[in-house]
């Protein structure tokens, strides 16, 4: 039986030293560099430790990855103040500034992943635990570090890059490393992590082979190396993936046969939970109707809402559309109210208020299906692309594409990734890999804004080529004087 990874945190390493003295005396009661990493619990505890940031990144990974995109807006809030609203509503707008707390906690998160991933990395070669079972933890390790490093340098370019374990506080302020040192750096851990890492693991959450293999995929689609990307997203195909039958239960459950990478939360007291539903429920004052639990979601709820752009991109019959979106809803006072909504994630009714234990999933076997179409399309090779590209429709039911050459296809491949993957945070990465943000972006913008009319007048008037990435962290910045900040901002 696979038991689920839970990723509850690790005890704080304290991994200090002191100078060797006539007797030295170990702390029975505190973790320390002398008993610890040791055991193979010791390493899988650490291993563990390292996912925990994940749960962090995912929790706002919207933002950034779909409401600075053509899927997704926000709820009309003028009433509400408070950085937590104006930096969403910044970033929707391209109107961010360097003091964001969104691409704070993302930049914060990865690099309390990496520096976790460094203290094992630093340890396990010269460890005497099992080799199956280090080979295994090393992979995990070596995945982690490099998909911290992927989320950094597609969302901020280059990066300091921390490459072990940090002792001094001299060692924690790098200059930025250049993106493409921190792409090769990210190709050689996941090259590492593939050939360490099992196609199945016993404990279900932690990364596989299929995991590696998927993001070095993404590396090389980014980087435009479409044969290495082939052979990357071919290899998953081989590894026992399959599509879920019908598409809304791949939200409702958890590590489907078609998962590839899903951060795991779990509901309750425990500090593992999640709350996207209520994130992307209406921003109402009782969300009991639509979620199950009593509670005032006017502060928490109202992101994330389908555009009417988005909504036209569904064919008719397309099953994921009411899968995806919900077109009205009951409030507090039981009254029926006709706008759009995320349910994508809504899975109740769910306990308590604001507390979820929905698993967010990264990459799943129809997103490497169409990457590979897209992939095998950009080579030239459109009747290989077909079939991959007609395997997600039909599961949508969908008839197989018309596309037939190499630009129609392109562009019924880009669009079949949008309503397939939305508000799964692939849109804005695929409008700057496709190079077409500028101007999807631009001609949403304008359209937006007369739908919108609560929208700023200059949202989406600064949308240039330094807008494609975003800025460092002013409070990095503050404190790392060896930094620079990126252009534009």
């Amino acid at each position: 039986m696979r038991t689920r990874i839970l990723l509850a945190g690790v005890l704080a390493l304290s991994l200090s030293a002191c100078k060797k003295s006539f007797i030295e005396l170990v702390p029975k009661t505190t973790v320390t560099e002398a008993t610890f990493f040791r055991t193979a619990d010791d390493y899988t505890q650490a291993v563990v430790g390292s996912y925990v940031p994940l749960r962090s990144i995912t929790n706002d990974a919207y933002v950034m990855g779909e409401m600075r995109s053509d899927n997704a807006t926000y709820f009309a809030s003028p009433g509400l103040q408070g950085g937590q609203f104006s930096d969403k509503w910044n970033i929707s707008g391209f109107l961010d500034i360097a003091i964001n707390m969104n691409g704070t906690n993302k930049y914060a998160s990865c690099y309390v992943g990496i520096a976790r991933t460094n203290a094992i990395l630093d340890r396990i070669d010269a460890s005497t635990i099992d080799a199956a079972v280090k080979a295994n933890l090393k992979g995990q390790a070596q995945f982690l570090r490099a998909y911290y490093y992927f989320e950094l340098v597609q969302y901020f370019g280059g990066v300091p890059l921390h490459l072990k374990e940090v002792s001094s506080v001299a060692e924690t302020a790098l200059p930025r490393s250049s993106a493409d040192d921190v792409y090769k750096q990210i190709i050689a851990d996941a090259t590492s992590a593939a050939s360490l890492l099992p196609a199945k693991q016993t404990t279900l959450g932690m990364v596989t082979q299929g995991s590696a293999k998927t993001l070095l995929g993404y590396v090389y689609m980014t980087l435009k190396r479409y044969p290495e990307a082939e052979t990357a997203l071919t290899d998953v195909t081989k590894l026992g993936y399959s599509l879920v039958p019908n598409y809304a239960n791949i939200f409702a459950s958890r590590n489907t046969a078609e998962s590839i990478f899903e951060v795991q939360y779990l509901e309750g007291p425990q500090g593992q939970q999640g709350n996207f539903a209520f994130q992307f429920a209406p921003n109402i004052s009782n969300v009991k109707n639509i979620l199950g639990p009593s509670g005032d979601n006017k502060t928490t709820g109202g992101w994330n809402k389908p555009t009417p752009n988005l909504i036209a991109a569904y064919e008719t019959g397309d099953t994921r559309k009411n899968a995806s979106i919900g077109f009205s809803y009951i409030d507090g006072d039981g009254n029926t109210v006709t706008d759009t909504y995320c349910k994508k994630y809504t899975h109740g009714p769910y306990a308590n208020f604001n507390n979820t234990g929905d698993d967010w999933i990264i990459y799943r076997y129809a997103d490497v299906l169409l990457l590979l179409a897209e992939c095998l399309n950009e080579q030239g090779k459109a009747g290989q692309a077909i079939p991959y590209l007609n395997q997600v429709r039909s599961r949508a039911g969908l008839a197989a594409t018309i596309a037939a050459n190499q630009a129609d296809l392109r562009v019924a491949i880009a669009k079949e990734r949008r309503v397939e993957l939305a508000f799964e945070n692939h849109r804005w990465l695929d409008l700057v890999r496709t190079g077409q943000a500028i101007s999807v972006m631009t001609a949403f913008g304008a359209t937006i804004k007369t739908q919108q009319p609560y929208l700023p007048a200059n949202a989406y008037t600064n949308i240039t080529q330094n807008r494609l990435i975003f800025p460092l962290p002013q409070s990095e910045l503050d404190i790392n004087k060896q930094l620079t900040q990126n252009p534009g901002y």
